[in-house]
């Protein structure tokens, strides 16, 4: 019987330390989950802000996704990117569009060891710079892709 329970104590101790990295990752994520602080921000984008910004948030989540202990977090980061870059298609595809506005919703995250902030999805389009005027937009994001075919 005392056989046993040292084999056993000894699988689980493997089994533990085989997933440490998961088990860290998991703890991480629940700590983001908890305390993350979810904002808005009225932002005028253009092609190249947005393209930029994107693109760092790109280089975030890589570096996350490549860490022991943010790797989960890293995923949220470039599913915002993922969600936030139709702005970046919409504007490329349309040169007469110099500009949005629009209302993003951003996330910020501080533990012990770093501060992590980034655009966490698509938001809400208020106003369009077309042909060097500025035009309300009342719609969804479907609907200003269908004005513009």
């Amino acid at each position: 019987m005392k056989k046993m329970s040292i084999l056993l104590g000894v699988v689980i101790l493997i089994v533990i330390s085989a997933n440490i990295t998961t088990i860290v990752a998991h703890i991480k994520l629940y700590s983001f989950n908890n305390n993350k602080k979810v904002t808005t921000e009225t932002k005028v984008l253009t092609f190249e802000e947005i393209f930029e910004t994107l693109h760092q948030q790109r280089n975030l989540a890589k570096k996350l996704e490549g860490s022991k202990e943010y790797s989960l977090i890293g995923d949220k980061v470039r599913k915002g990117a993922d969600d936030a870059s139709d702005y970046e298609i919409f504007l490329r595809k349309h040169p007469n569009i110099n500009s949005i506005k629009v209302k993003v919703p951003i996330i910020i995250y501080k533990d012990d060891d770093k501060t992590i902030e980034f655009i966490s999805g698509k938001g809400e389009v208020l106003e369009i710079l077309e042909n060097g005027q500025w035009k309300e937009f009342n719609g969804s994001w479907d609907e200003l892709w269908k004005d513009l075919i």
